[in-house]
């Protein structure tokens, strides 16, 4: 148990420090495309030298359907980071980190209207409480929420939501005994052909090894918290899981205060107190409701 809090702490802090890095690099290269290439190319590198030590082989043996959930994977993840990465030009990292914290509604909608499962008081009062802490970030201060940043905030929750389902399904059908194994090489096997699907994209941008280099920080943020996130789904459960990397919000936060003190240029507002305040408090109501909707699960 101790050993699976600590890598799901490990996990939220990962993804908040990939947050900032990809912010910065944003601000650097003015680019969230090249980010989404080069970072995945980084990762399908990555990804090729460590797959033959938890190859998936029971993966190979599904057929049509888990190639197409493959595929699909790719696409929604794509659009997910790509979506990310736009709004990070109108959202600061700070409130995107709590704000996919609503991916819960995105699958809920799945669970209900998809597998026709119904929702549970304690899941509606998660689900209610999250809304109210995204309507709080909202409103916290800094900058305004463009319809654009917004639309891009969207399609992100819709297709990270899409990518949990689809490498979900895989990992458990790859699983041989052991879920762990299964699930990193199951994401390992997702990052590889990814990175091999990013490569006709080098004629619109060109490969620079200045950008290869400034993006692998984040790749390898990325890359290793998703490792991480699924041995602790393995060691604790993915309910509990959850509501350990649902911290991430709060450690963004906390990590936004950090980046302002320490002058670092992550394109965040950093002159009004309050505003860090409300989003602080907003960011522990957005893990307050995941982790009703998580304990909702559980008693369902």
């Amino acid at each position: 148990m101790f050993w699976g809090i600590l890598l799901g702490i490990a996990t939220a802090v990962m993804q908040s420090l990939s947050y900032l890095v990809s912010a910065s690099f944003i601000r650097k290269h003015g680019s969230g495309f090249k980010l989404l290439i080069f970072s995945h190319l980084a990762m399908g590198a990555v990804s090729a030298f460590l797959l033959p030590f938890f190859f998936p082989d029971k993966f190979f043996s599904g057929g049509v359907k888990y190639l197409l959930l493959l595929g699909l994977w790719v696409v929604s993840f794509v659009l997910g980071q790509g979506g990310f990465f736009f709004s990070q030009k109108h959202i600061e990292s700070s409130r995107l980190a709590s704000l996919l914290g609503l991916k819960i509604i995105v699958l809920a909608f799945a669970w209900v209207f998809i597998f026709g499962q119904a929702l549970n008081r304690l899941q509606m009062s998660g689900i209610l409480l999250s809304c109210c802490a995204a309507f709080m970030m909202n409103w916290s201060g800094g900058k305004s929420l463009t319809f654009k940043g917004i639309l891009a905030w969207a399609v992100t929750l819709i297709s990270f939501s899409a990518t949990d389902l689809a490498e979900t399904e895989m990992v458990l059908f790859a699983d041989q005994g052991n879920i762990v194994t299964a699930g990193i090489g199951i994401t390992l096997l997702c990052y590889l052909v990814l990175g091999i699907c990013s490569v006709p994209f080098l004629f619109k941008t060109p490969w620079h090894w200045q950008i290869q280099k400034d993006a692998f920080p984040f790749a390898l943020l990325w890359l290793f918290s998703q490792m991480t996130l699924l041995i602790c789904f393995g060691l604790v459960g993915p309910v509990f899981g959850n509501i350990v990397q649902s911290s991430r919000g709060m450690f963004s936060v906390a990590l936004g205060v950090i980046a302002c003190r320490m002058n670092w240029d992550v394109m965040e507002f950093c002159n009004d107190r309050r505003m860090w305040i409300r989003r602080g408090i907003a960011a522990l109501m957005m893990t307050a409701g995941i982790i009703c909707f998580s304990f909702g699960k559980i008693i369902d």
